[in-house]
Parts: C-alpha cells; structure tokens; sequence
C-alpha cells in the first residue's frame, strides 16, 4: 500500500508521523522522569553532601597531579633542549672533522704543541700521542689535518656555557684537544677511554656517557660521536664534557607547596640529583628511598607519569619526565596529605549549598514540569500545521528537477534547469547546470590531452631511439678483429636515460673505453648524456693517451655553461690491445672489476675524483693496470648495484661479483646476460628505479 503511494503523501505521513511520535515520546518521558526525580530529590541531596568532601578531594589531587606532570615535562623539555644543543655540537663536531679527512688535501693545516707547551686558561689546540705511536709521516700528515679543527671548536666552545672543552682520540693513537685546560699525561691513551670504546661501538651514533664528578666536585656527563675518514672507515672520535651544575642547581632551586621537593635519575634509577646528596649516609639508589617497586615499574614501561607512593617515609605523588637525550628521569614529589587538607573546609562549605539547592530544586521541578503541559500542547499544533504547508514546496520542484535531469542523462547537453528556489533543491538544480557546463568542458580537454600525449609519447619514441642510435648497439663491434671482444649493453629506466658508455678505437692498437652516469633522470638527464659522449670521444682522440687530460678538458668545457648544475660520473681508460696496459682515471664512477687469467671477477678499488661537471678546474689523475691475455674488464653504473626489490634490498656489488663468477669465463655478451638475469630474479615484479648500463671487454 505504502509503495504505490504519492510521494506528496508519504512525506506528509513521516513528518506527522515522527513530529507527533516524538513530541509524545519526549513528553512521557519527560512526565516519568520529572516525577522520578521529586522522589529521588531527597536522596540526591543526602548523596550529595556524603560525596562532596570525596569530590573535593578528588579535584583537589586532579589539579595537583596535573601540575606536577606539567611541571616535570617542561622542566624535562627544558633540560632536554639544552642537551640537545650539546648533542648538534657534538655532531656537527664530528661531521667537520670527517670532512676534513676526505677533503685532506684541500688544508694544509699546522704544527700544535703539547698540552704542557700551552697557558693555563686560555683556550687553544694542542695533542700528544699515545706512549705506544711513533709519529710517522702519514700521523704527522694527520696531526696537521686535525690542527684545522680549532676553526670550528673555538666558535663552539665560546658560544655554548655547558660545554668544558672539545677533544678527539683517533685509531693511530693521537689525542687532540681544545680547551683552557694544560693537564698532561703521557700515559694517557684515548683509545682505552670509556667514551672512544662507547662511540666506537656504535659508529655514527652519537653516544651520552654515565655522570661522573670532576676534579672540582661539579657533576659532568660526556657526549661522544665516531667519524669516518675518505674511504668510509671509522677513524676516531670527537666527544665533549658537559658542566651539569647550573642545570642541576635550576632544577633543585624549584618549590612545589611546603613538603614538595625536585629531583633527577639516571637510567639506571640512581640519584644524579638531591637534596640530601651531600650527606655521607645517603644511599644513590632509589629503590632505598621508596617503598615496593610500583614507582620504579612504572618508570621502567613509560616515559612519563604520576603514582601515589611511599616516598622518604611520607605518603607522596611522585610524578616523572624522561628526557629523550640521555634517558635520565626528572621528577617532582608531593605529600599527599598537604593535598588534600583543604578537603575539610570544602566539605562544610559543601554541606551549607546543599541545603540551599535542596530547596531551590523543588521549587523549579513544579515549574518546569506546568511549563512542559502548556509547550507540548502548543508544539503539537503548530507541527500538525506546518506539516501540511511543507510537504508541497519539497515535492513539486523534486518533480520538475527529476524531469529535467532525465533529458540531460538522454544526452541534451544544452538544456537547463530553470532555478525555482533557494533551498536545497534549487542548489541542487544549480548544481547539475554547473556539472552539465563542466561535463562539456571536460569531454573537450580529454580529446585534447588525448592528443597531446599521442605527441609526446611519440616524440618520446623517437628520442629513445636517438639516444639508442647514439651508443655502439652492433655486434660484434670488431668482427675483423681476433684479439679482444667486447660487449654492452644500456637499459633507460624511463623511455631515456642518463647512462651512457661508448668505445672506440683511437688506433690500430688502442681502445677507449668509456662508462658514465648522469645525474638525473629523464629527457634532461639525456641531452647531458649525448653532449658528455660527444665531448669525452672528440677530446679522447686528440688527448694522445691521457684519460686524466681528457675528462680535464671535458669538465672545464661543461662547467662553463652548466646552469642546472648536472653533472656526470665517468671512468675512461685507454686499453693498449697487444700488451694489456691500460692506462685510466676515475671522475666518481663505480669501481671497475677486473679478470684475470683463468681467475675469478675482482673488484679493483682505484682512486676517485670530483665527477665532471663539479666544479671548474678540477684536476684528475691518472692510474695504470694490466689486463691479462685471457682477462676481462667488466664495467657498470649504479643502476646494476643498486636495482631493489619490493623489500627495498639492494643487489649490491657482492650479488654482481656472484652473478660475474657464475661463468667466469663466458664470453661479454654472455656474462652481461648473466647478470642481468640474476638482477631481474632478484629485483621481481619491483619497478625499474635506475638505468642499467653494462659493459665487457676480454682480451684473448
């Protein structure tokens, strides 16, 4: 019955429906609970004169707990940025003192003298070394690279109150130090220090060492951070002592009410902080100061909180912080029983109020409950009245909009709904004007950028093709020649690349060989990519057998007009065919793996320089090698070490070398399939980040 109904009618019946259903609903209930609440006024008021002494209280120790965990996290906050700012000196300290290792030939550096060659009280750099050193010329080389530091450590130092000095063991046994201390003991080796062995532990770490007392009795605690020389390896540590007393004497000058007091852990739950600490008899662990282990339990899971305990023999509120730095504990105490004593006075005060309300609370109820009778039957007209006069003004436009909508979904784009109102429906109509204006714009700009991108994906096509075109693709390269084979191949991660390797030869008997990788991806990347093939090829041919002069040559001709400041990482070697000599140089690139006779594939670590296009004037050095009759050169970019799988592991050099000697004497274009078969198995259904540029060349 109600299915076939006009929609005019079901909307009259529901408004009657729920308006009435729910006035009569709202009003019994508002009859049974007004008349519920005459009887249980009383106890109410009986209820709530027991309670208000227990809410008081409550509320009393709400606002304490809140205090004190506010006070203890922005004291901890406040302690942990002053660290923190000890922690960034520290580093920065020893990320300085790694540049200045793999950049040593760029300082020139200075003699120091020993700490008992300086004045007492002024700030300066000064080392010895370990009894066991002997100073050798490559330690004398880097006593003087360390001498570089004081440009740093003396700024640092003078800017930061809390730090005593800067100083630096290293693995060949040198201790540096500045600071205004002149102290020296000849048996003193920094590598046996508990702050070299911590940072040595966790390399590139930064590591906070336990509190101690200095010589003056003031409490000091020790940042220490390892650094790395020019080939990665950890060559020592940079660490400083911090002055904790202004912090700690900040923190105990604090006043919490009458019996409140401050105090500070270690992470180990002994004291760092208190205020009996001077006493002989005081014992440092707080298990003795506490009774059962709620406390310490709850230190132990959470970062910060609050718990009522038994604290120095009193019923407390402990409340904690943990300073994210150092792990150490900051806490605030309060006896309970000052909290709550103004729970007596409020529960009088409370007593006096209720009678009070007591009366005024009977007299609202009588009124409250004749004012309900006389809105209720009011409401009820009113609604039946509306109900009928509504009902009309939502339907008829829901019938023109249903219409209208019906011819614009049968394709008549171009007619309107006419806008009858301002309500829902007419914004509504509106809308569906603007979707049909849209919905026209819309199917004009996908034809357009439909046609767009057949363009550009073939203009795309055709440059893959260039770039393709551009690099040797026919083999065998040499077909007249008997006496060395050689094989490449270069797969762009998106449809051009920035890889690009080349070979030719110079003369009857010498080969160059050419591997790079630009910085970048994409249509950029690639026209770096063909104007550094262009430069390397014509500059090697008139360079007469000088890699080094050649890439010289090429990265000042780059640097020239190089806005975007891309550059390339390039090994180029001339190979002599009859004897194996090689002759190269390294700008950044990958290291080359190397074959002997009847050998296994090796990685040869040679020296790098700047990659080309870094800056103007840079100088590269040669290198030589011999590649062996029977031997093989294999060289690659990043992408073949570095292709990831959906774990985000990488292949890495040891998987390539693997895959190398899986048939280590396959010939090029044999092995180079090899590896890229083991690269896809071990990359999946991962996506391609990287181009992937191989070459080999065997001499026979």
């Amino acid at each position: 019955m109600f299915r076939n109904m006009k929609i005019s009618i079901k909307i009259l019946l529901v408004i009657l429906v729920m308006s009435l259903g729910s006035l009569l609903v709202v009003f019994g209930a508002s009859f049974y609970f007004m008349n519920s609440m005459v009887d249980e006024f009383e106890q109410a008021n009986i209820t709530l004169g027991i309670n208000s002494s227990d809410i008081a209280k409550e509320s009393l120790i709400s606002q304490m707990e809140g205090y004190l965990e506010q006070l203890v996290k922005k004291q901890s906050q406040a302690t942990n940025i002053r660290l923190n700012t000890v922690n960034r000196v520290v580093t920065e300290a020893a990320q300085y003192t790694g540049s200045l290792y793999a950049n040593s030939s760029n300082f020139v550096g200075k003699d120091m003298p020993r700490p008992d060659e300086t004045e007492a009280g002024v700030a300066c750099s000064k080392y010895f070394l370990a009894k066991d050193v002997v100073e050798t010329p490559k330690v004398a080389q880097e006593v003087r690279t360390l001498s570089n530091c004081e440009y740093m450590f003396g700024p640092l130092l003078q800017e930061n109150e809390l730090l005593d000095n800067i100083y630096i063991g290293t693995e060949s046994g040198i201790s540096y130090r500045f600071s205004k201390y002149n102290e020296y003991n000849p048996d003193y080796d920094p590598r046996a220090r508990d702050w070299y062995k911590a940072a040595m532990e966790q390399p590139d770490t930064l590591v906070w060492l336990p509190t101690y007392l200095d010589s003056y009795g003031n409490t000091c605690i020790t940042a220490a951070m390892s650094y790395r020389d020019a080939y990665g390896k950890t060559a020592g540590v940079v660490a400083s002592d911090i002055l904790l007393q202004s912090v700690i004497d900040d923190i105990m000058s604090l006043k919490i009410g009458e019996t409140g007091s401050c105090f500070v852990l270690g992470d180990d739950f002994n004291f760092i902080a208190h205020h009996d600490m001077g006493d002989e008899s005081f014992k440092d662990g707080l298990q003795n100061h506490v009774d059962g282990t709620a406390l310490i339990d709850m230190m132990g899971s959470k970062s910060d909180g609050i718990t009522e305990c038994l604290y120095e023999g009193n019923d407390c509120y402990v409340a904690f912080s943990q300073l994210e730095e150092t792990g150490w504990y900051f806490c605030a105490s309060i006896e309970t029983g000052e909290v709550t004593a103004p729970a007596v006075m409020a529960r009088q005060e409370s007593d006096q109020l209720t009678e009070v309300t007591q009366q005024s609370m009977q007299t609202r109820l009588f009124n409250t409950y004749r004012m309900f009778m006389i809105f209720f039957a009011i409401v009820g007209i009113i609604i039946t009245m509306i109900s009928f006069a509504v009902s009309g003004t939502i339907t008829n436009p829901i019938k023109n909009l249903t219409s209208n909508v019906k011819a614009i979904g049968q394709g008549d784009f171009d007619r309107k709904i006419p806008i009858e109102s301002h309500d829902e429906v007419g914004l509504l109509a509106e809308r569906f004007n603007e979707m049909q204006d849209n919905l026209k714009i819309y199917m004009d700009n996908i034809k357009q950028v439909t046609a767009e991108k057949e363009r550009i994906g073939a203009e795309l096509s055709v440059a893959a093709q260039i770039q393709a075109d551009m690099l040797p693709n026919i083999f065998p390269a040499f077909p007249m020649r008997s006496d060395f084979d050689i094989f490449a191949s270069m797969d762009p991660a998106k449809e051009v690349g920035g890889d690009f390797y080349d070979f030719f030869l110079i003369d009857d008997d010498h080969l160059a060989l050419v591997m790079a990788d630009v910085s970048g991806k994409g249509v950029p990347a690639a026209l770096f990519m063909m104007m550094s093939k262009i430069l390397v090829a014509n500059y090697a041919i008139m360079d007469n057998g000088s890699p080094a002069e050649t890439l010289m040559k090429v990265n000042n001709q780059i640097c020239t007009n190089n806005a975007n400041s891309m550059f390339v990482t390039v090994w180029l070697g001339y190979l002599t065919i009859s004897t194996g000599h090689v002759i190269a140089t390294n700008a950044g690139h990958e290291y080359p793996i190397l074959k002997k006779a009847d050998g296994q594939y090796e990685v040869f670590k040679d020296k790098h320089r700047l990659p080309v296009g870094s800056m103007e004037g840079t100088k590269y050095q040669d290198y030589e090698f011999t590649l062996e009759k029977g031997g093989g050169l294999f060289l690659y970019t990043d992408g073949v070490a570095e292709a990831t799988n959906k774990n985000n592991e990488l292949f890495g050099t040891d998987r390539m070398i693997e895959a190398l000697n899986i048939n280590a004497g396959a010939d090029p274009k044999q092995l180079l399939s090899i590896v890229r078969d083991e690269v896809d198995k071990f990359v999946g259904d991962a996506p391609q980040f990287d181009d992937l540029t191989m070459m080999c060349v065997q001499l026979k």
